[in-house]
């Protein structure tokens, strides 16, 4: 069952129930009060006969010239009396016997009881007859005197109100039904529409977006729809991204694993191969396959420290930058001597919170990489200071730039701005991507300012005030 129609079927009910118990507690209060007016009236009634009756037998007596009047004279007296009465009457002596009934009458036989009992009057109803009874003291007897009053009026105008009100409930509920069946169409009309839209970004179409109108609770939930819809897209596009990336990624390692298997294999079947050969071609084949072989060693290297830095657990330590870097520096001098270049490393003193290692691999890298673009001759300067709160390092070279529309790309792994110089100088382009990753996990930003031709420039914030030791 749906929804709207749960709500107008419970909503129907609802409202029949409370029309109609209003309805019957209306007519019930109504029908009683008509009732208890009408046993006034009938017990006013019931007082005025009797001592109408007394007055009469009174007068009787007088004429009679009598002190009491006896029985068999006292119920031909009932008979002149009430013989034509349109109510029944009748005595009944104090042995609840009946000695006089101007009609027949379905007397029921508790009332009498009850009188006795009591020594009060009683009304009782019964087959649309009002029984009224009272004890009375007659020429020195006991007697119950009893009165009978049609009341079929008022109990057949309590019965066709009910009826009425039926006709009258049932009517209005097929009226409220219909009225109701619009209102709540048009009320859920908005879920509708809202249902439908989920619907479809359930099948797939991310793009998808709900109409928001009005203020309400439906409105409210279209809208938070929306949200959801717009980072599931988000998380799908993030997702696609990734999927795109590691397919980038193997293919890369693919191609990058390729070529140097392939001189190894090339040049070792060589060797096996000819019969005779020269010591110098021996060597040079042999020089070739350790090239080939250091730099895949290199690759793995730069792989497994790649995949690692974000898993592995770090040792967090307090380390004195001035100090560090005069390690670093001194370290990273050979390398730069080795290619006939000037390096200058200085740090700025005061404790910062790094993981030794990974801090000396982000250095490592970004000083290779720029002596990888520097030309013989050039300078590479390193530096790091305290500034604002944050950690800054800077490493600047003189070298052949970077274009500025490749600078968003230099951080993706196996990228390489100029693949045929990276590959001779033994790069693989996971350098910068290994950076970003340590950069990252020291909560720091990274980012290059470079003029092609000229050098560039990278600098880096961790956070993290200088901490006096």
């Amino acid at each position: 069952m749906k929804l709207w129609q749960k709500i107008f079927l419970y909503t129907m009910v609802l409202v029949m129930l409370a029309v109609s118990l209003t309805s019957i507690l209306l007519l019930k209060n109504s029908f009683s009060l008509a009732l208890e007016q009408r046993k006034q009236s009938v017990y006013s009634e019931h007082e005025f006969l009797i001592t109408s009756f007394k007055s009469l037998m009174l007068t009787e007596r007088l004429r009679a010239n009598v002190v009491v009047l006896d029985e068999q004279t006292l119920q031909g007296f009932m008979l002149d009396t009430f013989g034509k009465s349109k109510n029944g009457v009748a005595f009944f002596n104090g042995d609840t016997q009946q000695i006089y009934a101007n009609q027949e009458m379905k007397i029921p036989r508790a009332l009498i009881d009850k009188v006795k009992d009591s020594g009060r009057p009683h009304m009782q109803i019964e087959d649309y007859q009002l029984y009224t009874a009272s004890g009375e003291s007659i020429e020195g007897r006991n007697y119950y005197v009893i009165t009978e009053n049609n009341i079929r009026d008022v109990i057949e105008t309590h019965e066709n109100m009910l009826y009425q009100i039926q006709v009258i409930t049932m009517s209005c509920a097929m009226g409220i039904s219909l009225i109701l069946m619009v209102v709540v169409k048009l009320l859920l009309n908005p879920l509708k529409r809202v249902n439908e839209g989920t619907r479809e970004i359930a099948q797939g179409n991310y793009q998808k977006r709900i109409d928001e109108r009005g203020h309400d609770e439906l409105s409210e939930l279209a809208h938070n729809m929306n949200i959801m819809a717009e980072s599931v897209e988000s998380n799908i596009r993030a997702l696609e991204d990734v999927a795109e990336d590691r397919k980038h990624f193997i293919d890369n390692l693919s191609h990058e694993m390729k070529t140097p298997l392939t001189s190894i294999l090339g040049f070792s079947d060589l060797l096996q191969i000819k019969k005779e050969i020269s010591e110098d071609s021996r060597i040079e084949y042999a020089g070739i396959i350790k090239e080939e072989a250091t730099r895949m060693r290199t690759l793995s290297g730069k792989l497994m420290e790649l995949i690692t830095v974000g898993e592995a657990k770090l040792e967090w330590q307090q380390e004195d930058m001035k100090k560090l870097f005069e390690e670093i520096g001194a370290s990273l001098k050979i390398v730069a001597d080795s290619h006939k270049m000037q390096l200058f490393c200085e740090g700025e003193e005061g404790v910062l919170w790094v993981d030794r290692e990974l801090f000396k691999s982000l250095l490592y890298n970004l000083v290779d990489n720029a002596i990888k673009a520097s030309r013989e001759g050039g300078q590479i300067r390193v530096s790091g200071k305290f500034e604002y709160g944050q950690f800054c390092i800077g490493v600047e070279d003189e070298g052949v730039g970077i274009p500025k529309e490749e600078i968003d790309k230099i951080t993706q792994a196996f990228y390489m701005v100029d693949k045929v110089r990276s590959r001779a100088s033994g790069g693989a382009g996971l350098g910068l991507a290994l950076c970003a990753e340590i950069v990252s996990v020291h909560r720091g930003i990274m980012r290059f300012e470079s003029q092609l031709g000229e050098g560039t420039r990278v600098l880096i914030r961790m956070k993290g005030g200088k901490i006096n030791a």
